[in-house]
């Protein structure tokens, strides 16, 4: 199944149907596409039984589902994103995903290139002086003053493993809308990669108990 045929598969879930003028279906009108099966995903797996390597997307996306909880779904007004209420974790613990998070970026970056972009990065990665735990309700404040080269760096390793003519390629902005967050969507379609380890793993545990991570200030902030 090529692209084009696969978005007209889908568009199929949606109930929406081509123009007989249009040629092309474009990534964009998948935006919100997995919000279609919350809160619990069920009928999500026909998204992916075309695939040859569907059962790995699936595994992948059912995680975001078990985040949900049904409650939230069933008053007059419904969560747009998946997102989930930050539980009681002990710091320990969440020092310790942070530490993980480090580790597997490193380890990713350091495989991928030798690009001066790249080894500086690492660089970047190993001068980390601290994770800093932040009170409730205060990580937003840091969004705005994020240390940039560390997330161009992954963007621009994830955009050269991509075959952007394969079917998934349709859904990317799909994954994306999920969190609004290209972390969370590197994870679900790591499979995709062909890269080794799994480094936004840590990263996505932290997201699933309602915390966020951002490298700032040569340090990792973890907030909820």
């Amino acid at each position: 199944m090529d692209k084009q045929s696969y978005a007209r598969y889908l568009l199929q879930f949606m109930e929406e149907e081509m123009g007989s003028d249009e040629s092309s279906i474009d990534e964009a009108q998948f935006y919100g596409y997995f919000q279609m099966y919350m809160p619990d995903g069920i009928g999500v797996e026909a998204t992916f039984e075309p695939l040859e390597d569907g059962h790995a997307y699936l595994q992948r996306i059912l995680q975001i589902y078990e985040m949900l909880k049904p409650e939230d779904f069933s008053g007059p007004a419904v969560p747009g994103y998946f997102t989930s209420k930050a539980s009681n974790v002990p710091n320990e613990i969440l020092i310790d995903y942070g530490r993980q998070f480090i580790q597997g970026l490193k380890d990713l970056i350091l495989e991928s290139s030798e690009k001066a972009v790249t080894i500086e990065s690492a660089d970047y990665l190993l001068g980390i002086e601290e994770i800093k735990i932040l009170p409730p309700g205060s990580i937003d404040g840091i969004r705005q003053q994020y240390d940039p080269e560390i997330y161009e760096t992954i963007f621009d390793i994830i955009s050269e493993q991509k075959e952007y003519d394969e079917p998934i390629e349709v859904l990317d902005e799909a994954y994306y809308s999920i969190a609004c967050d290209y972390w969370i969507s590197y994870y679900l379609q790591w499979h995709r990669y062909r890269l080794n380890g799994d480094p936004f793993a840590a990263y996505f545990e932290l997201y699933r108990r309602g915390y966020s991570a951002i490298f700032s200030e040569n340090k990792l902030y973890i907030g909820s």
